[in-house]
């Protein structure tokens, strides 16, 4: 059997932090069972009686992981995430900031569009952007963009919203899961979805999209770009409505892609593009190797293959 991780009382009063309407409601279900505290502090109710005064009652550390598992189901992130943090992966991965110039010089009103859509796409990157490479390693970028969006929502200022976008292999989908689970730790509301799932969810009125952009802290669309578009309108009317709700309650919105700059600004037009480049930061992420390649070449060596 394995052996139990004990932690000292002082362990699991640190990582106390205020029960959320979700644990409330996740407790009131009756999800919680009395199976014995995996650390051997309580006697499985997930309370424990402070030394101090034993009419208080303080959470158990394994009630706080019971919470956070079921936080991690319902905001439907991969449960490969619990308990990772962005020191869970490798810093082989380069950050580089889109940062959008103040004034574009666009193209003649009479060949717009034709030269639009002929113009390379380091060409339109050059128009519109100045690339700034990160000198900071992914993780420590990420740690800091989060830990100061977690500091901007609890003093109700508005936090900055991120598109990471690039090839496939660069672990877009990963950070943002990341990113969302260390939201989830902090007591706050993640809700993650594909973004063609989402669209076919408002469209079938599984979900209702107005209620998911004011409900949720932090909302991760991953795959943008990537979405079927039956009837572009529809998508493009949706997107747009929720990022400016999300944007005028001060909630944190994650895309990723495997488009470019080009790509979105000629799908989602001029509305939506200034709502990216005014309230997200974008990041392109770039790899010199696939890093899902670079996994499987260690499940060959793990084989013996």
């Amino acid at each position: 059997m394995e052996d139990k991780k004990t932690l000292s009382f002082l362990d699991v009063i640190g990582k106390i932090t205020p029960k959320t309407k979700e644990d409330e409601g996740f407790e009131r279900t009756g999800d919680l069972d009395d199976n014995e505290c995996m650390y051997d502090i309580c006697n499985g109710s997930g309370r424990i009686k402070l030394p101090e005064d034993s009419r208080k009652m303080v959470d158990c550390q394994c009630l706080i992981e019971k919470r956070l598992k079921q936080k991690l189901k319902n905001s439907r992130l991969n449960e490969q995430f619990y308990n990772k943090n962005f020191d869970s992966y490798d810093s082989e991965t380069k950050a580089y900031l889109f940062k959008p110039f103040k004034k574009i010089v666009e193209f003649k009103a009479t060949a717009k569009m034709k030269d639009a859509l002929n113009e390379p796409v380091e060409q339109f990157v050059k128009r519109h952007y100045e690339i700034i490479e990160q000198n900071r390693s992914v993780q420590d970028l990420f740690t800091s963009y989060s830990e100061k969006n977690l500091k901007l929502l609890n003093e109700n200022k508005k936090p900055v919203n991120l598109l990471l976008f690039g090839d496939s292999g660069n672990g877009k989908t990963s950070f943002a899961s990341v990113i969302g689970t260390y939201f989830l730790q902090n007591n706050k509301k993640v809700y993650f979805s594909t973004t063609q799932d989402f669209l076919d969810k408002i469209f079938n009125k599984t979900i209702n999209p107005k209620q998911i952009a004011r409900d949720y802290d932090v909302l991760i669309l991953d795959e943008l770009f990537n979405e079927y578009h039956t009837d572009s309108q529809f998508a493009k009317k949706h997107l747009k409505e929720i990022l400016k709700v999300r944007e005028e309650l001060g909630k944190i919105t994650i895309c990723t892609s495997n488009g470019n700059p080009k790509d979105f600004s000629l799908l989602y037009g001029p509305s939506i593009m200034s709502l990216l480049n005014g309230t997200f930061f974008l990041f392109m992420l770039e790899r010199e190797t696939d890093g899902r390649i670079e996994t499987m070449h260690n499940n060959y060596d793990d084989f013996g293959l």
